[in-house]
């Protein structure tokens, strides 16, 4: 008889050999050495592959296989795919459609039917759904071809992605850190041109962090924006700060041609939730005005690590290059969002998030860390928060700190309700200093840290976050444009650092994500910022990336260039 630990390995090791056959399939189909016709194929945006599908130029199978070569090599470079399709979708992909022969990669969230949805969990392994997503049934009437589904992390709330049951994910650029998470597996996948776009998912960063890991373009929708129904998420129900579905792509025209497109099928016809919101024309492009920019240089809580900040600067030198006013936002505290965020997203202490775990089934440390500080009793947590205030020194630099762990603890129904009006009071007031400061735009880091080293997650925490989940939290579109990479020469941490005053004020959360980071060891790994507007603003953000994209390029020596791989 089996014990649960047992049953958790040989669905574990089942997973495992089924993608390491659907990968072998895979290579099997696209065995035939890359030709001169890949690399041009591989060149193609998305509206030149619909083209050329459409007048019979290039036929799906010849684009399948190009992009499937890429996939089994992503695969073995970085452990990437959950799940290989590219036959069934062939069979889908219709001509003469928006995405006719566009190939679309789905993050293991995505219903498909007839394959499996886990977000890293065993429990839901070797299950395959019965029935596909309003968004999988979209894009199949768009004529896109679904070709592979991408790794996740167990539970998907994490920095990196690394589960039991498909192994860790490692970034394309150095495969000693992560590529981010939870959407890990198709930005890895994406950098290696294994897909045009990956369909991902975003809580409080997964879309932001992994584009920005991996040097890609990524825009976070508001939700019912972008179809999200029939899409797993790692907390079901949870209405205060939800989880919604985004794509990833390589470069911005990609992007932006995916999202026109995309509302271009009216998605509100197949996802009831989704609001009847055709693409709008953006006013300050055709009114020819330059937006005003806001910058947000810190958080409150953590200050971006030097390389993180140097991208900013980078951003924002470059702008101003090109004419633009670029003032420094002055924002409703973050801390106070990020409190009331955590507040209602952990109200259950994390139940939805441990519940499917498997016996001796790993979940990164970030997420079982920070569970068991809300499980505490709520007096225990007041007197760690006390020890924090007056045992550290100098007294005072842990207020901050101390005040986010009291504040976590289960909530009741009425006390999750007074959350909700304080959310809403706080979204007001973002939105009041927007328009008091005239600002279109605001640009701010998308994490503390560059990409992680692995295990990293569990030291940085996932209250590092806060740059991406105030976003969420505040429910705005956020866009990330990839900006340098991190330079050992330039970016790394002054001699002595530890002992400066800037180092000694630092609360202990902050002081963690230091303690992380590493110019050296991070040498050459991709850095980006956001680009953030306000709700159901998407058309505006893609516009506003569009601003700064072009502006990083005409200062040649800012620029990003994608690796080769």
């Amino acid at each position: 008889m089996f014990s649960f630990s047992s049953v958790h390995a040989e669905a574990c090791a089942r997973k495992r050999r089924d993608v390491a056959e659907a990968v072998a399939i895979l290579a099997e189909w696209c065995r035939i050495s890359p030709s001169e016709q890949d690399r041009r194929i591989l060149s193609l945006s998305i509206a030149q592959v619909v083209e050329e599908v459409n007048s019979g130029t290039c036929t799906p199978k010849e684009i399948g296989t190009a992009y499937g070569r890429r996939c089994v090599a992503a695969h073995e470079a970085t452990n990437c795919l959950a799940d290989a399709m590219l036959g069934e979708g062939l069979y889908h992909v219709s001509p003469n459609r928006p995405l006719s022969g566009v190939p679309v990669s789905l993050k293991d969230v995505v219903d498909i039917e007839g394959h499996d949805t886990t977000m890293g969990y065993s429990a839901y392994a070797n299950k395959p759904v019965n029935t596909s997503a309003p968004l999988v049934r979209l894009l199949q009437d768009a004529g896109a071809l679904l070709h592979v589904k991408t790794t996740v992390p167990t539970g998907l709330l994490s920095f990196e992605t690394e589960s039991d049951l498909f192994g860790v994910t490692t970034n394309p650029y150095n495969p000693k850190f992560s590529p981010g998470g939870s959407t890990g597996g198709g930005a890895a996948l994406l950098a290696y041109q294994g897909s045009l776009v990956e369909i991902a998912t975003d809580t409080g960063g997964s879309v932001r962090i992994p584009a920005a890991n991996c040097g890609l373009y990524s825009v976070k929708a508001s939700a019912y924006r972008f179809p999200s129904y029939g899409v797993a998420t790692c907390a079901p129900g949870l209405e205060t700060t939800q989880t919604v579905c985004s794509p990833i792509a390589r470069n911005l025209e990609d992007l932006t041609v995916f999202w026109e497109r995309v509302v271009g099928m009216k998605p509100w016809e197949y996802d009831h939730s989704c609001v009847p919101l055709p693409w709008q024309p953006v006013e300050f492009v055709q009114a020819k005005r330059k937006p005003r920019w806001g910058v947000l240089w810190d958080d409150g809580l953590i200050p971006p690590t030097p390389a993180c900040k140097r991208a900013l600067r980078h951003a924002v030198d470059a702008l101003k290059k090109q004419g633009h006013e670029v003032v420094d936002f002055k924002a409703p505290n973050p801390v106070d969002g990020l409190r009331i965020g955590y507040q209602l997203v952990f109200s259950d202490a994390g139940k939805c998030l441990l519940k499917p775990l498997s016996p001796k089934e790993d979940i990164n440390g970030a997420i079982s860390s920070i569970c068991a500080v809300v499980g505490l009793p709520l007096f225990v947590k007041r007197l760690m928060a006390t020890a924090l205030r007056y045992l550290s020194r100098p007294v005072g630099r842990n207020d901050v700190w101390a005040s986010i762990v009291e504040s976590l603890h289960v909530k009741t129904v009425e006390e999750e309700r007074e959350l909700v009006v304080q959310r809403e009071h706080y979204k007001a007031a973002w939105r009041q200093a927007m328009k008091g400061q005239g600002i279109d735009f605001i640009l701010c880091p998308v994490h503390a840290l560059p990409p992680l080293p692995h295990k990293g997650t569990a030291v940085a925490t996932l209250i590092a976050s806060n740059y991406s989940f105030m976003y969420n939290f505040l429910d705005v579109t956020a866009g990330v444009v990839p900006v340098t990479t991190v330079d050992k020469s330039l970016d790394s941490l002054p001699y002595g650092f530890q002992q400066s005053d800037e180092y000694l004020r630092m609360n202990d959360a902050a002081r963690n994500v230091f303690s992380v980071y590493d110019a050296a060891g991070m040498d050459g790994l991709p850095l980006g910022v956001q680009v953030v507007g306000w709700k159901l603003e998407e058309e505006k953000v893609l516009a506003g990336m569009k601003v700064l994209d072009d502006a990083l390029k005409d200062i040649s020596e800012l620029g990003f260039r994608q690796k080769e791989f």
